[in-house]
């Protein structure tokens, strides 16, 4: 009896043990976040995002083959050389927001641009116009130092007509592309990622980075 006894209060003690560690690790968990939200709770949070596209010849050629790959897991670098470079990348729009920390911002932009160019070797006039509308709504949260959870929505709609025109001739092409994405992630300051990726005949890119 002494021995069962003995037993039962080894493993009492044992449970006990086990869940005071465990309460401690939420406490020192909790205890953490809550220091970050006191220390930041009057912060400023940067919140950039741009759409790059690339052209699929183009991003085959920095990136290899695109069959059963991930956009997402390009890496941006590549992306972004595609645009330094000029090896068929373009930088189509940028917008940026400062929100506090746990408070929503939105943004809703308008722009539109006209361009004229002549082909070097048919001599072909070609005027483009482009409108590009941007929707974006974010609220960030500081976790610590390097992270920062993002919840957003973004959509951009871009409206493109051209006009070539050669000798008697001329032609005109209308599009629409429209780009959505809506997500909550974990970005960590001056880490700039893509957050979200489609394949719309060419390859369109959304990045986003923060800072505080």
């Amino acid at each position: 009896m002494l021995n069962k006894l003995k037993g039962l209060i080894g493993i009492v003690s044992v449970v006990m043990l086990i869940y005071f560690v465990c309460s401690g690790n939420t406490l020192v968990a909790e205890d953490g976040e809550n220091d970050a939200q006191e220390r930041f709770a009057g912060a400023t949070i940067s919140v950039e995002a741009s759409v790059v596209i690339v052209g699929l010849e183009a991003l085959e050629e920095i990136a290899g083959e695109l069959d059963g790959q991930n956009l997402n897991s390009i890496p941006l670098e590549k992306i972004m050389r595609s645009i330094r470079e000029d090896e068929g990348g373009e930088m189509v729009s940028i917008v940026k927001l400062a929100v506090g920390n746990e408070s929503d911002a939105e943004i809703n932009t308008e722009e539109r641009v006209d361009t004229k160019r002549k082909h070097p070797e048919e001599g072909a006039g070609v005027h483009e116009n482009r409108q590009i509308n941007i929707s974006f709504r974010v609220t960030p949260k500081i976790i610590d130092m390097n992270r920062i959870a993002v919840s957003f929505d973004f959509k951009q709609i871009v409206s493109e007509n051209t006009l070539a025109s050669e000798r008697e001739a001329e032609e005109q092409e209308d599009r629409v592309i429209q780009f959505e994405v809506s997500s909550e992630l974990v970005l960590r300051p001056g880490q700039p990622r893509i957050v979200g990726a489609t394949q719309k005949g060419e390859a369109i890119f959304l990045i986003m980075g923060v800072d505080i």
